[in-house]
């Protein structure tokens, strides 16, 4: 039976420069806990906004660069938005689910269903839009090899991105990449305190991780855009976030 936190404590990361093309990810965070007098703990979760690794992967688009094609332009005008935009939705998409009232829900070439491929304009300069990383899942995984080969600490990495969700308005930290620990927490088998067997339950602990996370990230101003959480009992494992996506002829919703 899997055992977990008691208690979680979350540090926020505030006092990070604005990420650039080519930053050492890992050297700036851990030189910002050091500014804090801070040191990692085995056990460790960091949770890295998705927005400063595309950042550092140079995922930042010029919008005066996007030549918009005649599928983006319609789109643009049956939702109200940018055609630049439309058409960055439409490059990062695998498919368009729904388009209406000023929504494109896609699923991305990574596999996620989200809105407007996770295409987003906010902290970032005027004139110019961020992408979802190429890979969340690869820079998950190098993120985490990088800063334990830095640090010795025994850690796992986790990407975040605010996803909205199907039958629920507003938007929720979610997991776009995980390495270090499991995605999805597979509790079928387990007994309730009634000695009921599970069995279908499941457990996103990588979105509930992300989630509790962005309560100290915030989702605009706040400039706090790395999270350890502390405290989790989970095992150690090699995952990846496709644990957590239903594969087409599973979805109930399409």
């Amino acid at each position: 039976m899997q055992e977990f936190a008691k208690h979680l404590e979350l540090i926020g990361m505030d006092n990070l420069p604005e990420i650039k093309e080519g930053d050492d990810l890992t050297a700036l965070f851990l030189n910002a806990l050091e500014e804090k007098d801070l040191g990692l703990e085995d056990g460790d979760a960091i949770v890295f906004t998705s927005k400063i690794v595309s950042k550092s992967e140079g995922r930042v688009v010029d919008l005066l660069e996007v030549e918009v094609g005649e599928v983006a332009e319609q789109m643009a005008k049956d939702t109200d938005k940018d055609p630049r935009i439309a058409q960055l939705v439409l490059n990062e998409a695998k498919e368009v689910v729904r388009k209406m009232r000023n929504h494109i829900i896609v699923e991305t070439k990574h596999g996620f269903v989200c809105a407007n491929a996770g295409v987003d304009e906010s902290n970032v300069e005027q004139g110019k839009a961020v992408l979802l990383p190429e890979d969340p899942q690869r820079s998950a995984y190098l993120l985490k090899r990088d800063i334990e080969r830095r640090s010795g600490v025994d850690i796992s990495v986790l990407l975040s991105d605010s996803f909205g969700r199907a039958f629920r308005d507003g938007v929720t930290g979610t997991c776009i990449g995980v390495s270090g620990i499991p995605a999805l927490l597979d509790r079928r088998g387990e007994e309730d305190r009634f000695g009921k067997v599970a069995m279908v339950t499941k457990e996103a602990i990588a979105d509930e991780i992300c989630a509790a996370a962005n309560l100290i990230m915030g989702e605009f101003k706040e400039g706090i855009p790395i999270v350890v959480v502390r405290g989790l009992k989970l095992k150690r494992c090699e995952s990846d976030i496709k644990e957590v996506l239903f594969p087409r002829e599973e979805d109930l919703f399409r």
